[in-house]
């Protein structure tokens, strides 16, 4: 009887056991449930929030939108975004003591850092010292960009080596018609700012045609103006800033009174960082 009963208790345990693990099991199962559940839930808001940040900065409903936001919204909508620079002196980061002191390389850095979708943002430099805008044509650079497929272009029209070299202004004015009608038809999609060079401090001195540089910037402007292309005078915006900073034109610029300096491309970058968050 005693063993009996010895038998009956250990059932009646293993039956306890067999039954609380069942029960923790169900219990464990439906927690596990709950928590598939929230997390889909989390994830669909998620989905959500970021249709609407992509809906928020469509293009199309923003003619004036900043190009951080086009950006930013270039890269919620595809795996890359490229910006391709194209120009002379100042985008070949002349001047700065290394690429990422000039104003490209603080640039890049920058927009990256004020978005964190901008993480796959990828800058190509196509900047070539002493170009002009001849030299740009010529030697296929405007082609070199066209093979990027990039989102945005930043062109610096390369006035100052066509006041150095003394292209006419009637040259300097078809090239930039000619450049940007390749890179219109070409890049349909992709947004352009043109861009010109940084002050220099024989700007008033003139070549073997009696121009001077501000002769190049005004005839360039009266283009970019008639065509209603996207435009920042760097130049005049760099110039600003050297007053309200109280700063002479010679402290941002090399020995060679022309290229900008680590200050100069740091001031010039303020001025693009700037303009970016501009409604245009």
């Amino acid at each position: 009887m005693k063993k009996f009963g010895l038998i009956i208790i250990a059932g009646i345990c293993l039956a306890v056991l067999v039954f609380g693990h069942l029960h923790w099991k169900n219990i464990s199962q439906a927690a596990g449930e709950e928590a598939r559940e929230a997390a889909a839930k989390v994830k669909e808001k998620e989905k959500e929030e970021r249709e609407a940040l992509i809906q928020s900065l469509k293009p199309e409903n923003h003619k004036q939108q900043p190009l951080i936001d086009y950006l930013h919204y270039k890269s919620l909508t595809q795996d890359r975004v490229i910006v391709s620079l194209v120009g002379s002196n100042g985008t070949s980061g002349t001047g700065a003591s290394n690429s990422s002191n000039s104003w490209a390389g603080r640039l890049e850095k920058s927009l990256r850092a004020d978005r964190d979708d901008l993480e796959t943002l990828s800058f190509i430099n196509h900047g070539h010292e002493g170009y002009s805008t001849e030299d740009l044509l010529k030697s296929k650079k405007i082609e070199a960009v066209i093979q990027d497929d990039p989102d945005l272009i930043i062109f610096e029209n390369s006035l100052i080596n066509n006041h150095y070299q003394s292209l006419s202004l009637e040259k300097t004015e078809n090239d930039l018609e000619s450049i940007m009608t390749k890179l219109q038809k070409e890049l349909p999609d992709a947004k352009i700012l043109i861009i010109s060079p940084n002050p220099v401090a024989n700007g008033k001195t003139e070549n073997s045609l009696g121009l001077n540089y501000f002769d190049y910037i005004q005839a360039s402007e009266k283009i970019i103006k008639m065509n209603k292309w996207t435009y920042l005078n760097s130049n005049e915006e760099i110039e600003k800033k050297l007053s309200k900073k109280n700063m002479r034109l010679a402290d941002i610029l090399n020995n060679d009174n022309i290229h900008p300096n680590d200050q100069g491309h740091y001031i010039w970058f303020e001025v693009l960082k700037e303009y970016f968050k501009l409604k245009k």
